[in-house]
């Protein structure tokens, strides 16, 4: 299962992938309709705010056409996606 939480950024919604790290500096994994998979830090994250369900279903629908058929959606990072994601 793959934990993903939707947050919207300037206006774009964002998915953020707390418990899959992006790199050795403990960065996440985010996907945005432009440019697609990236890195985010948690100070980034803290500067978000949670999409709707209204706002998420169209990115959802992309991850979902993209092979993430597993997806879990939270509504706020847990410490155990902080533990997953050092490990």
């Amino acid at each position: 299962m793959t934990p993903v939480i939707f947050r919207r950024f300037d206006g774009e919604v964002i998915a953020v992938f707390p418990a899959t790290s992006w790199d050795r500096a403990g960065n996440m994994t985010c996907y945005a309709h432009v440019g697609q998979h990236g890195a985010c830090s948690l100070e980034w994250y803290r500067d978000t705010v949670p999409a709707s369900l209204e706002e998420s279903v169209e990115l959802c629908a992309e991850l979902v056409r993209q092979g993430y058929d597993d997806l879990i959606v939270y509504r706020r990072m847990t410490q155990k996606h902080r533990e997953d994601r050092a490990a």
